[in-house]
């Protein structure tokens, strides 16, 4: 994904290829003319240097609505192709509708976008044939993009093939989403996956358990083979960011960025409900995104002030963020930090963390101090978690106490001056 698609999963590329050309690499970008994506923010497309070469492909996929809404129908009725594996599960479609979704999954393997790969190899054997490139790197998801690249180091032995994943894909990326949950389409993620770890030079994510647990899987190959080079945030984008107050009289706490499954806030707003009326009144809650259909349900009936502002380009999101008191973030997943939780700590904003205690989230916050976490298993502590940030906004007293050179190391310029290294460590 590349802009002018928009959201927090473009950011990651984009950083690389805005910032690997300070570090002395040139870049240029292959991706698709006509993608599927949810949203579009044409704004990033002025971050990219000039010196970056972008080419777009055509792609057969149809529009995200339109595959969301074909999906709905043959899956039975659900709302989103997005909808949990475990309901999926218990409420399969009937007769033909079923055949329908099992023809789509098998076709469509391992997930819509594969139909861009043809294409996509195309477009890169005539790049490599043209000029002499010495490394290809494929970024995931959607996880058919692998495949491009073990195509290419097939073709080209001598190019180096570096692997990102974003997102885990067998344990988390799979057990996630309705479409992904067929045991077909899981046979052959392993396998796609197996050929890449044996095909790539470099195997790259974004957090320390991912980075053991992809080891974990293939103990065969060298330790050196793999590293983690964490998501970020661009300080260039919050240059102009400034705090201010909001003027409600309220304690405004915000989440940006899409509401999945694995980051429903069901326990977050439980412990609202749960605070008396007197304390509960005192909160506006913001979510700027999109918010998955299989999720919605999560806030019907709730007691609290909830304003949805639906997605927001970065520019009118990082406005909004800065007269908001609190960032909030839930991660049910102990192995992931969402990517947004990185333009959270960029804001300096005080973030309400939901997620499992020791987690990488609850690690990261511990490093940066900015934050503090509530185990949503726990009702107590979550409940305790928005008193002490009620208490502390009315009394003006500090809710944590911020690290700034720890956030620093999570700026995207080191992280390209760190695949740079990594690169031409590879080449030598």
């Amino acid at each position: 994904m590349f802009p002018p698609a928009g959201g927090i999963a473009v950011q990651r590329a984009l950083s690389f290829a805005r910032y690997l050309p300070e570090a002395g690499v040139d870049v240029e970008v292959l991706t698709a003319r006509n993608p599927a994506v949810p949203v579009i923010d044409p704004g990033l497309l002025d971050k990219v240097p000039p010196q970056v070469r972008i080419h777009r492909t055509f792609t057969p996929e149809i529009s995200f609505a339109m595959r969301q809404r074909i999906w709905r129908l043959m899956s039975g009725g659900k709302k989103n192709g997005a909808q949990p594996a475990a309901a999926a599960k218990k409420a399969a479609p009937p007769g033909g509708k079923k055949g329908l979704a099992q023809i789509a999954r098998s076709i469509l393997t391992p997930d819509p976008e594969v139909v861009w790969v043809p294409f996509a190899r195309r477009a890169a054997v005539r790049l490599l044939k043209e000029r002499p490139f010495d490394a290809v790197m494929t970024t995931a998801p959607p996880f058919s993009t692998l495949m491009v690249g073990t195509y290419l180091k097939k073709r080209f032995p001598h190019i180096r093939l570096i692997s990102d994943f974003r997102d885990e894909w067998l344990n988390f990326y799979l057990n996630t989403f309705d479409f992904h949950s067929s045991p077909s389409i899981r046979k052959k993620a392993a396998g796609i996956e197996r050929e890449v770890a044996d095909q790539s030079d470099l195997i790259l994510s974004v957090t320390p358990g991912i980075v053991a647990e992809l080891q974990g899987r293939y103990p065969h190959l060298p330790a050196s083979r793999f590293a983690c080079i964490p998501n970020g945030y661009d300080p260039a984008s919050f240059r102009d960011f400034r705090p201010r107050p909001h003027g409600r009289g309220k304690v405004v706490i915000t989440h940006a960025g899409t509401v999945y499954k694995s980051s429903a806030p069901t326990a977050f707003l439980d412990a609202l409900d749960a605070l008396p009326d007197e304390i509960r009144q005192r909160f506006e809650i913001r979510f700027a995104g999109r918010v998955s259909d299989d999720v919605k349900s999560v806030f019907d009936g709730r007691k609290a002030d909830l304003r949805f502002l639906g997605f927001l380009p970065q520019a009118e999101a990082l406005k909004m963020l800065e007269e908001t008191d609190y960032l909030m973030v839930t991660l049910l997943d102990s192995h992931h930090v969402t990517g947004k939780l990185f333009e959270y700590l960029a804001t300096g904003k005080p973030i309400l963390a939901f997620t499992p205690a020791g987690g990488e989230l609850d690690r990261l916050l511990a490093e940066t101090g900015m934050g503090q976490c509530a185990d949503p298993a726990d009702r107590a502590a979550c409940l305790h978690l928005l008193l002490r940030a009620e208490q502390a906004q009315r009394s003006g007293e500090a809710f944590s106490v911020p690290c700034p050179d720890a956030v620093r190391r999570y700026e995207r310029p080191a992280h390209a001056a760190q695949l740079a290294a990594l690169l031409e460590a590879a080449n030598a």
